[in-house]
């Protein structure tokens, strides 16, 4: 055993007992935990912990993974059911069924994988998400707000950008990738959230802080998509913010509003003029071959669909893409001694790969169930402080789910992580909503 494993298990033996006494002391500390929650998230390397590892396998989890955010949301959940608000702790928020029956078909797809440890890297992986999604739903409803998920990402995203400059015009690096591990990831982390806070600016009354901060975060959020030439992202991201402005009309338009979109329009002309001839030469002078890399892994993963109804495996991609096997014949993919082929550019068909057909489907109702909830949220809100998150969130999740179309990186745990955060928000919302409607009802039936 290495001294790093010696480490994490007095994290986790004593440490994480530890921070549980600490939170039940502090509000204060309860506050920084959460805030911390969130914004370790993009440290994987610096703060994880892998057992088994193999740092070369090229498929969605690499080892037995333990990170700095996965032991905080332990302690955040010991804390929460170790005092009072434990009668209304959930470990099944709304939509975890539709994350179990995923779960439990990733599990039986195992039955084919040629690596069962490989299928055990992911599986581990998705159970960490549950636990930071249940301590992130329990967290908000315990402390009534999502302010300190907004600032922490807020911190992420502006220092994110911050390091980027520095990579781009210090070290000359292309595209930069940031705090993230990568460019692609970096770029759907900002376009999942920046739309929140164009929402927040057009439909929430902010102190003067907080609006300059939040815009601040706006165009950070903006530039490190531009920066990243992530051209998934850059596709994506005008709709996501086309779609805010016309939700936040339609609630009702105001002269405040009027002023904010025509500063930002102004903002995003000269940005664009600026970023332009960057951007139509990521676009214009992309290689061909990336283009047919995309095509031809697509096939294959076509074929490993048709061939296996559980699929060949979960976290299997990687081997099964390569000889022995023979799926990638007929896609046109040209193979060299010794070449072992990338990943499939979308999670839809990575999925339907790894876990068949039933696989996609299940996939596609946890994710689909969110976006519907979200859809409700905008009318259950449509009174409340609470509806720039709603109308945000509709353009975030529309711009990442398409983006996700084109690349698999949704199921890094940076972009896996942020999108428990959303989800977390929306089942949290719905929770919120479900209650006041009981208490409510029974107040009325009282009378």
């Amino acid at each position: 055993m290495e001294a790093k494993h010696i480490v994490f298990f007095i994290f986790l033996f004593v440490g994480v007992p530890t921070a549980v006494i600490m939170l039940r002391s502090s509000a204060r500390l309860q506050s920084v935990a959460f805030f911390l929650l969130i914004f370790s998230i993009p440290f994987v390397y610096s703060t994880g912990i892998n057992f088994f590892t193999d740092e070369f396998y090229r498929g969605t989890a690499r080892g037995f993974e333990f990170l700095a955010t996965d032991l905080i949301g332990m302690s955040i959940i010991g804390f929460l059911i170790s005092i009072k608000a434990a009668s209304h702790f959930k470990w099944n928020p709304p939509g975890a069924t539709l994350y179990f029956i995923y779960f439990t078909i990733a599990c039986i797809s195992t039955t084919n994988s040629e690596s069962l440890v490989y299928s055990g890297y992911e599986l581990l992986k998705m159970v960490m998400m549950y636990i930071f999604f249940v301590a992130v739903f329990n967290m908000s409803l315990y402390m009534r707000s999502f302010k300190i998920i907004l600032y922490s990402l807020s911190a992420l995203i502006i220092l994110n950008l911050f390091w980027m400059l520095v990579q781009k015009y210090a070290f000359f690096v292309y595209q930069p990738s940031g705090i993230f591990p990568h460019r692609n990831g970096s770029a759907m982390f900002s376009n999942m959230i920046a739309p929140v806070y164009l929402s927040m600016m057009l439909n929430s009354n902010l102190t003067k802080f907080d609006f300059k901060l939040f815009s601040l975060t706006f165009g950070c959020a903006a530039t490190t998509i531009v920066f990243a030439l992530s051209r998934g992202a850059i596709l994506f991201f005008p709709i996501a913010v086309s779609i805010v402005t016309l939700i936040s009309l339609l609630r009702g338009a105001n002269p405040r509003k009027i002023k904010i979109i025509a500063i930002l329009s102004v903002v995003a002309v000269l940005g664009i003029i600026k970023a332009a001839p960057m951007v139509v030469e990521r676009f214009e002078y992309a290689p061909k071959s990336s283009a047919d890399g995309r095509i031809e892994l697509a096939r294959a993963a076509l074929n490993m669909a048709q061939d296996k109804f559980w699929g060949v495996g979960i976290n299997n991609w990687g081997i099964k893409i390569n000889p022995p096997y023979t799926y990638w014949e007929g896609t046109g993919m040209v193979r060299e001694e010794g070449y072992k082929s990338g990943l499939v550019e979308t999670i839809y068909m990575m999925t339907a790969a790894e876990c068949g057909w039933i696989g996609l489907f299940a996939l596609l109702m946890w994710m689909g169930y969110y976006y519907y909830q979200n859809i409700r949220n905008l009318f259950r809100f449509k009174d409340s402080p609470l509806f720039f998150l709603p109308a945000g969130l509709a353009g975030g999740m529309t711009a990442v789910y398409g983006q996700s179309v084109l690349e698999w990186i949704l199921k890094q745990p940076t972009n896996f992580y942020q999108l428990m955060i959303v989800f977390a928000i929306i089942a949290a919302m719905k929770q919120t909503y479900d209650t006041y409607r009981k208490s409510s009802k029974s107040t009325v039936r009282r009378r």
